[in-house]
């Protein structure tokens, strides 16, 4: 009895493990579609479909884009501070901070972007920077 109540689960785990063999980050669609998958093809509850899949992430190091991404939501809101800017430095150091979470699978540039995409969900503004202080560093990430 506990082999076919197992089988399901370890069915559905391995189709997690197949999601992540090209990459340990896991996006907010490929996250959707295997839960989706455990609940439709493996006929587990979505709350078992969700708890194995965070069991076989956390075995195999996968980083999901929604949990990297409310981390660094906290990051940017600390450097915004009161006034809601975030300057270059922190820019950079956030999109590091992103690339560290997700143990290098996304590159520098899907990096920035995505910080980018944080701030402007959030209303956070860009603080001017260099010489003649522009925003220019901000509007050279493309979203």
């Amino acid at each position: 009895m506990a082999d076919t109540l197992d089988d399901p689960r370890r069915k559905f785990a391995d189709l997690v493990k197949l999601n992540g063999l090209a990459s340990k980050y896991i996006d907010r669609d490929t996250e959707r579609r295997v839960l989706e998958d455990g609940v439709v093809r493996c006929g587990l509850s979505l709350d078992e479909a969700r708890g194995v899949l965070r069991a076989v992430a956390e075995d195999n190091d996968y980083v999901f884009q929604s949990e990297a991404g409310r981390r660094i939501r906290q990051v940017l809101d600390k450097h915004a501070g009161k006034k809601g800017k975030i300057s270059k430095k922190q820019f950079e150091q956030t999109a590091s901070i992103l690339r560290d979470f997700s143990n290098e699978a996304i590159g520098e540039e899907e990096a920035r972007r995505h910080v980018k995409r944080i701030m402007i969900e959030n209303g956070w503004k860009p603080r001017r920077a260099g010489l003649l202080p522009t925003k220019g560093w901000y509007k050279k990430v493309e979203v």
